[in-house]
Protein backbone atom coordinates (compact mmCIF):
# COMPACT_ATOMS: atom_id res chain seq x y z
CA UNK A 1 0.00 0.00 0.00
CA UNK A 2 1.49 3.75 -0.85
CA UNK A 3 1.20 6.28 1.46
CA UNK A 4 -0.38 9.39 0.45
CA UNK A 5 1.57 12.92 0.64
CA UNK A 6 -0.16 16.20 1.77
CA UNK A 7 0.93 18.81 0.48
CA UNK A 8 0.39 22.56 1.55
CA UNK A 9 -0.21 24.99 -0.48
CA UNK A 10 1.74 28.59 0.17
CA UNK A 11 -1.43 30.36 0.50
CA UNK A 12 -2.46 28.39 3.58
CA UNK A 13 0.79 28.09 5.00
CA UNK A 14 1.15 31.96 5.42
CA UNK A 15 -2.29 31.81 6.68
CA UNK A 16 -1.50 29.64 9.60
CA UNK A 17 0.92 31.34 10.39
CA UNK A 18 -0.45 34.47 10.80
CA UNK A 19 -2.81 32.75 12.90
CA UNK A 20 -3.20 34.69 16.73
CA UNK A 21 -5.09 34.17 19.64
CA UNK A 22 -5.99 37.06 22.09
CA UNK A 23 -5.88 34.40 25.05
CA UNK A 24 -2.44 32.56 23.96
CA UNK A 25 1.02 33.95 24.24
CA UNK A 26 2.42 33.34 20.55
CA UNK A 27 4.47 30.40 21.57
CA UNK A 28 0.92 28.87 22.94
CA UNK A 29 -0.27 29.72 19.56
CA UNK A 30 2.39 28.56 17.30
CA UNK A 31 2.19 24.79 19.40
CA UNK A 32 -1.48 24.80 19.30
CA UNK A 33 -1.14 25.14 15.12
CA UNK A 34 1.55 22.51 14.82
CA UNK A 35 -1.06 20.65 16.74
CA UNK A 36 -3.32 21.24 14.27
CA UNK A 37 -1.78 20.78 11.44
CA UNK A 38 -0.29 17.28 12.76
CA UNK A 39 -3.76 16.06 13.14
CA UNK A 40 -4.72 17.33 9.62
CA UNK A 41 -1.92 15.02 8.10
CA UNK A 42 -2.51 12.55 10.44
CA UNK A 43 -6.11 12.47 9.45
CA UNK A 44 -5.78 12.55 5.62
CA UNK A 45 -2.75 10.06 5.29
CA UNK A 46 -4.88 7.54 6.62
CA UNK A 47 -5.55 5.27 3.24
CA UNK A 48 -9.08 4.20 4.91
CA UNK A 49 -10.48 7.62 4.10
CA UNK A 50 -12.42 7.05 1.49
CA UNK A 51 -15.46 9.42 1.35
CA UNK A 52 -15.37 13.11 2.82
CA UNK A 53 -17.72 15.85 3.23
CA UNK A 54 -17.95 18.32 -0.39
CA UNK A 55 -19.36 21.72 -0.07
CA UNK A 56 -22.85 21.68 -2.00
CA UNK A 57 -22.71 25.41 -2.42
CA UNK A 58 -20.91 28.76 -1.91
CA UNK A 59 -16.78 29.69 -3.14
CA UNK A 60 -15.77 26.15 -2.50
CA UNK A 61 -18.17 24.19 -3.77
CA UNK A 62 -17.72 20.85 -5.08
CA UNK A 63 -14.66 20.74 -2.91
CA UNK A 64 -13.53 17.94 0.54
CA UNK A 65 -13.54 19.81 3.51
CA UNK A 66 -12.70 18.60 6.89
CA UNK A 67 -12.74 20.18 10.40
CA UNK A 68 -10.18 19.87 12.68
CA UNK A 69 -10.64 21.73 16.16
CA UNK A 70 -13.21 23.98 14.26
CA UNK A 71 -10.48 24.94 11.44
CA UNK A 72 -12.74 24.01 8.47
CA UNK A 73 -9.54 22.64 5.79
CA UNK A 74 -10.21 22.76 1.88
CA UNK A 75 -8.59 20.00 -0.14
CA UNK A 76 -8.67 18.20 -2.86
CA UNK A 77 -7.45 14.55 -3.54
CA UNK A 78 -5.67 13.36 -6.41
CA UNK A 79 -4.04 9.66 -6.67
CA UNK A 80 -1.81 9.77 -3.80
CA UNK A 81 -1.52 13.83 -3.03
CA UNK A 82 -3.76 15.62 -0.94
CA UNK A 83 -4.15 19.14 -1.96
CA UNK A 84 -4.93 21.26 0.65
CA UNK A 85 -6.14 24.60 -0.83
CA UNK A 86 -7.85 26.70 1.60
CA UNK A 87 -8.18 27.08 5.82
CA UNK A 88 -10.84 28.53 7.24
CA UNK A 89 -9.45 29.57 11.28
CA UNK A 90 -12.72 28.94 13.67
CA UNK A 91 -15.52 32.02 13.46
CA UNK A 92 -14.74 33.09 9.90
CA UNK A 93 -17.25 33.02 7.42
CA UNK A 94 -17.26 31.46 4.06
Amino acid sequence: MRSRYVVWTPIVREKLKAFRSERFTPFETLDFISQVVLETEDLLKNPVLGKSYKEEAGKYKGISRIVIKKFQFYFKQVDNEVLIIAVLFPGENK
